[in-house]
């Protein structure tokens, strides 16, 4: 037997001679996650055969924590004993990826460090992400975020997609708050869905000239 793992074994019997390793004077704190955007809730927008990456999101100063966010006035804190279910950046393109590609407006939609091969991608800026208490004592979960479509064949910007939302809490207590915060990023989610398939499906004949295709009309 190794030495390590004998020096392993040992503290673990030592640790159970006392008490579990997991015992805890300390509260886990509660971690509350963001569902995606409902499946098919954006109509009436473009769809094309393209696939598109969202990139990991630049947050502002202070919002990228698993800790959430509550601003006060120019204050920003965060609220004790909960949390989300990773770090704002994951949270967010997790969303972001899911909410898009539900909607079928593209082919595929993937994170951008999952290495597909793409015809676009949208770099994210997160400006907003907290509860804020600006109108009083029941805070309004407050997203916004800019997108900044870029035709990856030529590196090209396309366009800037920007939406903001804000959603009050139904009262203030954690899962409510969540639920808004939830309600706030869905309704973000589903308005860049809706940008990004229109800009996409007016850049097609742009795409296909940067790749040197024919532009796929011919004369009757």
């Amino acid at each position: 037997m190794k030495a390590g793992f004998v020096s392993a074994v040992a503290v673990l019997s030592c640790a159970a001679c006392s008490g579990s390793l997991f015992d805890s004077d300390v509260p886990v704190p509660s971690a509350y996650v963001i569902a995606a955007a409902p499946a098919g809730s954006v109509t009436g927008a473009p769809t094309t055969q393209v696939d598109v990456s969202i990139g990991r999101p630049d947050f502002a100063p202070g919002l990228d924590t698993e800790r959430i966010a509550v601003l006060k006035g120019r204050q920003l804190d965060y609220y004790r004993g909960v949390r989300w279910g990773g770090r704002t950046v994951e949270v967010v393109q997790s969303m972001l990826v899911s909410s898009l590609n539900d909607q079928q407006l593209f082919r595929s939609v993937t994170a951008e460090q999952a290495r597909v091969a793409n015809d676009y991608m949208l770099d994210i800026e997160v400006r907003n992400f907290e509860a804020d208490y600006l109108n009083g004592p029941i805070p309004e979960a407050h997203v916004m975020i800019i997108g900044r479509l870029i035709r990856v064949v030529d590196r090209k910007l396309v366009t800037t997609v920007s939406s903001n939302a804000r959603v009050a809490a139904r009262e203030e207590r954690m899962a409510e708050v969540a639920a808004a915060f939830e309600s706030a990023a869905q309704k973000v989610a589903l308005d860049l869905a809706q940008q990004m398939a229109v800009a996409v499906a007016a850049d097609q004949p742009t795409l296909r000239k940067a790749r040197g295709e024919s532009d796929q009309t011919s004369p009757e």
